[in-house]
């Protein structure tokens, strides 16, 4: 019987560059006007993810009798890494 185990760090690595470059392929073969178009339909994704994050975390904490925390954790739409405050993210450098 085969388990599922986690992968290790450089398979992980290695599947991360792979997506970059497939996401990459897949943006050099967009027009200007089609990015621009792929970049605001993420971002209204992201935001509508953060307002379903936060309508969950005001339930449970409904739920479990006390206030719901006031931050949550942010990303950048450009790399995924945490945001911590700023303009710009500190990983990529993308504007937030």
């Amino acid at each position: 019987m085969e388990t599922n185990k986690m992968p290790s760090k450089e398979e992980l690595e290695k599947m991360l560059e792979q997506a970059q470059k497939e996401l990459q392929a897949q943006l050099d073969k967009m027009t200007p006007e089609e990015r621009a178009q792929a970049e605001r339909r993420a971002q209204k994704l992201i935001e509508e993810d953060e307002a379903s994050r936060r309508k969950l975390l005001d339930d449970a904490a409904r739920f479990a009798g006390r206030p719901a925390p006031k931050d949550i954790p942010k990303f950048c739409a450009s790399c995924g890494a945490p945001v911590s405050g700023g303009r710009f993210c500190e990983y990529c450098g993308n504007p937030l």
